[in-house]
């Protein structure tokens, strides 16, 4: 008896679940919608445990664009209705507290119809980046193989097609990035409260739907129409185009001094009765006012979807394949090349290889040379800042801050790719007389020199125009230049992970988890060069290079597994987990101590709070991180009584490091040696130092970064990294003793075997420092 086949809904319900489902698989998390025992295994993937760093970038990536969401209302309130509380303060980006009648007469009506034009205005800008930028970062140039596959299915295209449609209003993280943070802020300052982003979430699902039929009839067509190479040219003109609306859209929360306020001044009234200002109306409406946005909404997105459809229908009246996307012809001979005279070739072969394929990829090409420029200038002329250039000039952390920005963008549109853009073709990296370490290095110079070309152009011509030599302008160029071969190095360590060139995805190609990592990381970097204190900048630069050795030295582990998607490197204790490991740990320290100190009305001991949120710290971090290592069964664990005679080399390097202590604290005058200043809290200083430092520390410095560096670098640099990071933690007064400290008790652990070593050490040389201090 033959089975029915299934309706139309559940058709399209089923298609959308089996995309869902593959997006799902391919991107390695192992979650289905169902489980069934009875179905065959799967092959089993590489390790997981991306979530676990998606789920840390996302909160602040959803705090970075729902702080520019919100700026970009109160902006446009104060500038579009002219509040008067606005001008006489002069600036929006001040205290919470100054901002509160500016927040409250905007809650207090609704919407202003200009106001609601501006927020119409941003709304269908960022719809239009929730358009472009799919199609920017998709292949055009490729064939759509799932739209060719899915018309050998028992379903009406019209099915096949509205799935399509559903499943790509669904997946849009780009478009839900863009629009989800704008329109739950718009229902917040309506009123809405905590509901707000869920009304934001479905007002984002409307816009999204249009999206996804308008990019679904742009790509049909140019696929039916153009040429392979003349897709790939204009993939590159779609992903700068997609620039002009988003720098548009953010420059309402960048400043208050763009030109996109006279376009949203400017915008006519029935603009609101398109489908952006509906949904503002919608979303600030209240009761029975709701009915008609609502209405109208419902009724315009039912006809654009429609129409859309009919226009789809049509596009593949004749099939999915278009003319000479398949179709075979004999080319002509090639003329034979004239003989050319020899020339001098720089870099390696490999280098040559890279470049040869930046020249031929215009994509490539305008996305690596020529898209840094156009994002700076984009942002300086959106947001009304291109007149004050001549402040680069003034500021030398602002020069500096641009000219690392240039060159870390030249790496992660080149570097970051580079194994992506080897594609299936990775393999043959594996045949060069090279290892495919060597091979990556030499990819990561090439583009560590171009990534410098932009810093030193722009370095040349400030100095240039400078009136006068700054040895602190001179020092934080010379911090920026030295960053970026470090972050190119990061960079294809990071594509290292983030890459997956064999993928058949183009959304599974590329993890963007890594991206917004690379970036974090590189806002680190330009916070640091803004720090103003010439030891926080060296502090920077030190953590940076031991980020550097530790992220390459995990990606050297999972190379020789790249062109096997079933097999993992073996789980080993590398560097990177102890810096992973030491950031969490003063992470939940500076949590727990705002804690305590909001918590607690009587103050507590000075030192208590200190010891309990070091001892908390060190548990929550101590322990999922044995938990990692029992299920994962993880080699070269750093042991506490295991080793080589621990007691004998902890008490030898405790005394070494207490002399040198003693000697430091007694050259230092008591007002200084705020570090070794000691009150009547005896007791928690007790705790802190001689139990609760030794534990926690020498576990994270010792066993897991030193333990982790060693299995790459030779035992004097692995310690000096070690003490070099573990003095850094500490406040300047009392780095030199610290680093001292993290010398003997490197040496110690070098020597035993056991971290028993370093902990004695560490804990006997907090206790001969206190009883010095308690003599003086």
């Amino acid at each position: 008896m033959t089975a029915a086949p299934p309706t139309a809904w559940r058709a399209v319900w089923l298609l959308t679940r089996l995309r869902l489902q593959r997006l799902l698989n391919v991107s390695g998390r192992g979650f289905s919608f169902k489980k069934n025992s009875k179905s065959r295994p799967a092959t089993p993937g590489k390790r997981g445990g991306r979530w676990l760093l998606g789920a840390l970038l996302l909160l602040p990536m959803l705090f970075s664009f729902g702080s520019i969401a919100r700026h970009s209302v109160l902006n446009m309130h104060c500038l579009l209705d002219q509040v008067a509380a606005c001008q006489a303060r002069g600036s929006l980006h001040t205290g919470s507290h100054l901002l509160d009648p500016v927040i409250a007469q905007l809650m207090a009506a609704p919407f202003s119809a200009v106001l609601t034009g501006g927020l119409t205005l941003q709304l269908a800008l960022l719809w239009l980046v929730s358009v472009l930028l799919p199609l920017g970062m998709g292949e055009l140039s490729k064939p759509d193989w799932d739209l060719e596959w899915l018309v050998t299915l028992p379903a009406e295209k019209s099915t096949l097609l509205w799935a399509r449609v559903l499943e790509r209003t669904l997946v849009n993280p780009a478009g839900l990035l863009a629009l989800w943070p704008g329109t739950a802020v718009i229902a917040w300052y309506s009123g809405q409260g905590w509901f707000s982003p869920l009304s934001g979430l479905l007002a984002s699902l409307v816009l999204l739907a249009l999206a996804a039929m308008l990019r679904t009839l742009v790509d049909t067509g140019l696929r039916l129409s153009l040429t392979p190479s003349r897709l790939g040219n204009l993939q590159a003109v779609i992903s700068l185009a997609g620039l002009l609306p988003m720098y548009l859209g953010m420059s309402f929360g960048m400043g208050t001094g763009g030109f996109a306020y006279d376009w949203a001044a400017a915008m006519p009234a029935w603009s609101h009765w398109t489908p952006p200002g509906l949904l503002v109306r919608l979303l600030n409406a209240d009761g029975v006012a709701t009915l008609l946005p609502a209405a109208l909404l419902l009724a315009q997105s039912l006809c654009l979807m429609l129409l859309g459809m009919a226009l789809l229908r049509r596009q593949l009246r004749h099939g999915v394949v278009g003319a000479g996307q398949r179709e075979a012809a004999r080319k002509p001979a090639a003329a034979p090349l004239p003989t050319r005279r020899w020339r001098p070739r720089l870099g390696t072969a490999i280098q040559r290889r890279e470049l040869t394929l930046l020249l031929r990829d215009r994509n490539f090409l305008v996305q690596t040379l020529l898209m840094p420029l156009l994002i700076l200038g984009g942002q300086a002329v959106v947001t009304g800042q291109a007149r004050d250039l001549h402040a680069l000039l003034d500021h030398p952390v602002l020069l500096a801050s641009t000219g690392f920005f240039l060159g870390t963008y030249v790496l992660l549109m080149s570097a970051f790719q580079t194994l992506n853009k080897e594609g299936g073709a990775l393999w043959l990296l594996y045949t060069f007389p090279v290892s495919i370490e060597q091979a990556l290095r030499q990819k990561a110079q090439l583009w560590a020199v171009l990534a410098l070309l932009y810093p030193l152009v722009l370095f040349g011509v400030a100095l240039v125009w400078l009136p006068a030599w700054s040895w602190q302008t001179a020092g934080l160029m010379l911090l920026a230049l030295a960053a970026i071969p470090l972050y190119a190095l990061i960079a294809v360590a990071l594509g290292v992970f983030a890459s997956d060139p064999l993928a058949t995805e183009t959304t599974a190609k590329l993890r963007p988890i890594y991206t917004y990592l690379y970036l974090l990381l590189t806002g680190l970097y330009i916070a640091a060069l803004a720090a103003g204190s010439l030891v926080q900048q060296l502090v920077f630069v030190v953590l940076t290079c031991a980020l550097t050795a530790a992220l390459w030295q995990k990606a050297r582990d999972a190379l020789p597994y790249l062109l096997d998607s079933s097999a993992s490197p073996p789980a080993r204790v590398t560097a990177a987990d102890g810096l992973i490991a030491a950031m969490l740990f003063f992470i939940l320290q500076t949590l727990a101590l705002i804690l305590l100190k909001a918590s607690n009305a009587a103050p507590l001991a000075q030192l208590a709070p200190l010891a309990i949120a070091f001892g908390a710290a060190g548990v929550l971090t101590y322990a999922p991180l044995r938990l990692v290592y029992w299920r994962a069964r993880t080699a070269g664990v750093p042991r506490i009584g295991h080793g080589r005679e621990p007691w004998r080399w902890g008490v030898a390097g405790a005394c070494a490091a207490a002399l040198f202590g003693i000697a430091y604290a007694a050259l230092l005058p008591p007002s200084a040696s705020t570090l070794m200043q000691i009150n009547s809290d005896g007791l928690w200083l007790l705790t802190v130092g001689v139990l609760a430092a030794p534990l926690c520390e020498e576990f994270l410095f010792r066993g897991l970064l030193q333990g982790g560096l060693r299995r790459s670098l030779p035992a004097w640099q692995a310690i000096g990294i070690a003490a070099a990071l573990f003095a850094l933690v500490h406040p300047p007064a009392a780095m030199l003793p610290a680093f001292v400290l993290g010398l003997c008790a490197g040496h110690a652990y070098e020597r035993s075997g056991a971290l028993l070593a370093p902990m004695l050490v560490h804990a006997l040389y907090n206790a001969a420092l206190l009883g010095c201090q308690l003599n003086r």
